[in-house]
């Protein structure tokens, strides 16, 4: 947008059904490898405690809105992260995608 500067605090992710491990398979090496992660709290709703017993209407079968309440979560970012930060994040999902585990 023109004249912004806008400040990102997250870079979003979603794994794929498909994609031979989860969500939480991800996360959990991440985090062991000091990159912060937070789930998306967004999708379905209806699935959070807070919002079970309120009145409401559903429109459709909610495929892609348990996709991402499922399957979807953020790499914290700043303006701070510099080349060597990058470097870590991105050699922690190549180590990932190739194979690596938590035990």
């Amino acid at each position: 947008m023109e004249n912004s500067d806008p400040s990102w605090f997250g870079y979003v992710i979603t794994v794929k059904d498909q994609a031979g491990f989860t969500r939480n398979d991800l996360t959990t090496f991440l985090e062991a490898n000091r990159i912060e992660t937070r789930n998306l709290f967004s999708g379905n709703l209806l699935c959070h405690p807070a919002y079970q017993n309120i009145p409401h209407r559903i429109s459709g079968d909610l495929t892609n809105t348990n996709l991402i309440m499922n399957n979807t979560f953020f790499i914290g970012v700043y303006p701070g992260i510099d080349d060597k930060r990058l470097n870590h994040i991105k050699a922690v999902f190549d180590r990932f995608m190739a194979g690596e585990r938590v035990s």
